[in-house]
């Protein structure tokens, strides 16, 4: 997803209702925060991991392409 379509889909929404994630192992928890960050594209193919990583240290994926992404937490 996009942020204008991240946008256009909040756009139909009350301002006032809550934003909520996953929990860790369950549940569910209010969103604090949001964010620009840098991820490695398609690093994991394990199924309990999603497909991109985070990027905190430039040499930690040299083999994949890095994008800007938006980061809810």
């Amino acid at each position: 997803m996009k942020v204008k379509e991240l946008i256009a889909e909040l756009s139909k929404l009350d301002p006032d209702l809550m934003i909520v994630r996953a929990g860790y192992e369950g549940g569910v928890v209010e969103i604090t925060g949001v964010g620009t960050c840098n991820i490695a594209l398609n690093v994991f193919d394990e199924w309990y991991y999603g497909p991109h990583d985070l990027v905190t240290e430039p040499s930690s994926h040299p083999e994949a392409e890095v994008k800007t992404a938006v980061f809810i937490s």
